[in-house]
């Protein structure tokens, strides 16, 4: 080796080699980090792209809420004597469950009565019409059957069972 060095020959070889092998490091380090971009660059569109339809979408109605469990109660009847008042249904009882485990969240009932139709309508805008309502518990029964002779159609009755949110109060009368 010290032979091949001390021949004058031999460096310009063995600086070349070096030389390229020097190069060729560099080359691959700067290639990695140009994948290593385009790859954070792919995904930041992807995220931008993302957010760009999140952003696009309508923004989804309010949920029916009070400051406390008796104006959640009292919205609850307005509503649903709101949506009865066009429609073949009548509101029989509505009441408000406590819930310990989720004091903010409460249960609201009510039992309704109307034809089918009524009922549908009544129930597809509590769940689609601001504020919405999510229905947790419906039980349908037939209250009374259609007459075809006088004509009068199924009387239908419905319990039902929602959430309701009461929400924290806000400002200065707001506790620690």
């Amino acid at each position: 080796m010290r032979a091949l060095l001390s021949d004058g020959r031999a460096r310009p070889i063995l600086l070349g080699l070096f030389g390229s092998g020097l190069a060729l490091v560099l080359i691959l380090d700067h290639a990695g980090a140009a994948f290593d971009a385009s790859a954070r660059i792919d995904t930041a569109r992807e995220r931008l792209a993302r957010l760009h339809r999140m952003a696009a979408r309508p923004p989804l109605p309010p949920v029916l809420t009070a400051p406390d469990a008796d104006g959640l109660l009292a919205a609850f009847r307005g509503r649903l004597d709101a949506l009865a008042g066009g429609r073949a249904v009548v509101l029989d009882r509505s009441e408000l469950e406590r819930d310990p485990d989720h004091p903010d969240r409460p249960r609201l009932r009510a039992v309704i009565r109307g034809t089918a139709a009524g009922l549908h309508g009544l129930l597809h805008a509590l769940e689609t019409e601001a504020p919405i309502l999510a229905i947790e518990e419906a039980d349908l029964d037939v209250e009374r059957a259609a007459d075809p002779e006088t004509g009068r159609p199924t009387v239908m009755r419905a319990a039902l069972t929602a959430r309701g949110l009461v929400l924290p109060p806000v400002g200065p009368e707001a506790q620690p």
